[in-house]
């Protein structure tokens, strides 16, 4: 065998390790990406819960836009301190939708959970919106070129 058909030979075979180690990355990848999309997502969220059951625990309203539908909250239940609490987040991931499920206990408040509900989910919608890359169009959350469905459950102690 000539020094040319041994080089040639060894390009060729270092060629087919090279293609097998990239379609093990082709493999490999993509979900891993895919996992890493939702677990972002859940703590995007999970932080977003978290800072809004600390500001209704305060029970004191700040002047910032950000603030505006929990201060509607404290404001209607006289700045009484209760205890908000994130119990439990979830996710679900369909075809075209990722749907996220906060749970959010608390003691004794005169408002109605409907009001309290609707009020949370839109200072999550507000915060995800302003504070990560999950994106705000047509009143509908987006992250990672799916819709995000927030679901908020806020349930007395």
């Amino acid at each position: 065998m000539s020094i040319s058909r041994r080089r040639a030979q060894t390009a060729i075979e270092a060629l087919f390790i090279i293609a097998i180690i990239l379609a093990g990355v082709l493999i490999i990848v993509p979900p891993y990406l895919n996992e890493n999309r939702d677990i972002s997502l859940v703590v995007y969220a999970r932080n977003s819960a978290s800072n809004a059951c600390a500001y209704l625990n305060t029970g004191v309203v700040i002047n910032e836009a950000g603030y505006a539908p929990l201060n509607v909250i404290i404001k209607a239940d006289n700045y009484t301190y209760h205890t908000f609490q994130l119990t439990s987040i979830s996710m679900n991931e369909l075809d075209s939708k990722i749907q996220v499920n906060i749970i959010i206990t608390y003691s004794g408040s005169a408002v109605p959970e409907a009001t309290l509900e609707t009020n949370i989910k839109q200072y999550i919608v507000n915060d995800l919106a302003s504070n990560t890359n999950v994106r705000l169009s047509g009143g509908k959350l987006y992250f990672g070129g799916k819709e995000v469905e927030i679901n908020v459950d806020v349930v007395r102690k």
